[in-house]
């Protein structure tokens, strides 16, 4: 028969530490196995493809990006280097949405496409003081540089002034290098402007304030939302399409207050683009828009229903408006005169501003 193996004095003690050790040791082991397909998932899809550009190439070490941190100004002097031979030399501090813009535009030579809108004056010779940070942003997005972000990651989102994330950094490069649109920034150049009374005058200016504010789905106000604002709260500062309209043109009331804007507007109950829509007591074709109209877009064009509406702007005279849209991630200009892609798209206009006798 046999008989029990005896242990000294301790052994199971030591035996049960060791298997505990092994649990351990195993039960990280598979932490470790789960958890890197979680680390590889917070590298957002739409970046995804640059990085692994940028990592084929050379131009930035994948252990050192992290998608949604601020990039130093350092960091990208260094990829603007590596990518385009240079470009960029501030190398303290964090590195600006506006800052990237401007660098990436000059580097693909459309700095004339910007300047060029910048400094548009009216055939009176009003200048509406369009800044070059705003001019460069609208060329940058143009060309198809900037990502609207979406759902949870709309948090991220930046203003030119404010610190760009290393995922929008890497893929403004990325475009900038494999596939920018070219043929969408020269379309710029033939921006022009109308004439304009007093309160057009105002609208224009004040609209052109908000280029360099990001698209923001439901967004209608440039920065985080203030305490206490009536309309709900942002994650972060923007504008969708009819939420661009509605800061610029609605009435200001008590609790309503537009930063900085030196008019109180005009009488704008509806938020979104179709409520805009069905609202209009007189469809306005368009051979008789005028400067400061809200113009709406359907894929029906002018046989369109309100449900249909599906974008908004604001008319500037001349073929062009001014409108926040995904495709440009925020604000930007657009021709919609005959030839363009919009010109079909358009349904009719609505005007809320009175004309001057």
């Amino acid at each position: 028969m046999l008989g029990r193996v005896q242990t000294a004095p301790g052994a199971a003690e030591d035996s049960f530490v060791a298997k505990g050790r092994l649990l351990i040791v195993f039960l990280v082991a598979c932490a470790f196995v789960q958890m890197a397909p979680a680390a590889r998932a917070a590298v957002p899809s739409w970046v995804r493809p640059a990085l692994r550009y940028m990592v084929k190439h050379d131009h930035i070490q994948r252990e050192s990006f992290k998608p949604n941190r601020k990039m130093k100004r350092a960091a990208f002097k260094r990829l603007m280097r590596s990518v385009f031979g240079g470009g960029y030399r501030r190398y303290r501090g964090y590195v600006t949405a506006g800052e990237v813009a401007r660098a990436l535009v000059n580097r693909l030579g459309k700095r004339k496409v910007a300047v060029s809108i910048a400094d548009s004056t009216s055939p009176d010779g009003w200048d509406p003081g369009m800044s070059r940070r705003g001019a460069f942003e609208v060329v940058a997005r143009e060309l198809g540089l900037r990502y609207n972000r979406t759902g949870a990651e709309e948090a991220y989102e930046a203003s030119s002034g404010m610190p760009l994330r290393q995922a929008d950094v890497v893929y403004a490069v990325w475009r900038a290098k494999t596939g920018p649109r070219t043929w969408a920034a020269d379309a710029l150049l033939g921006f022009e402007l109308s004439n304009y009374d007093a309160n057009r005058r105002a609208v224009v200016r004040y609209a052109f304030s908000q280029l360099g504010v990001p698209y923001v789905w439901a967004g209608e106000w440039p920065t985080r939302t203030p305490d206490g604002y009536p309309y709900g709260a942002q994650a972060a500062g923007g504008f969708d399409c009819s939420g661009f309209v509605w800061y610029v043109i609605k009435k200001a009331t008590t609790g309503y207050q537009p930063i900085g804007r030196p008019y109180s507007g005009w009488k704008l109950a509806e938020r979104s683009s179709a409520d805009m829509a069905r609202a209009t007591a007189k469809r306005i074709g368009y051979r008789y828009l005028k400067p400061g109209d809200i113009l709406f877009f359907s894929g029906e064009g002018k046989d369109a229903k309100p449900s249909s509406v599906y974008h908004t702007g604001i008319y500037l005279g001349k073929g062009w408006m001014v409108d926040s849209k995904g495709s440009s991630a925020g604000p930007s200009l657009a021709f919609i005169g005959k030839g363009s892609w919009w010109r079909p798209q358009f349904a009719w206009g609505r005007r809320v501003i009175p004309v001057a006798s």
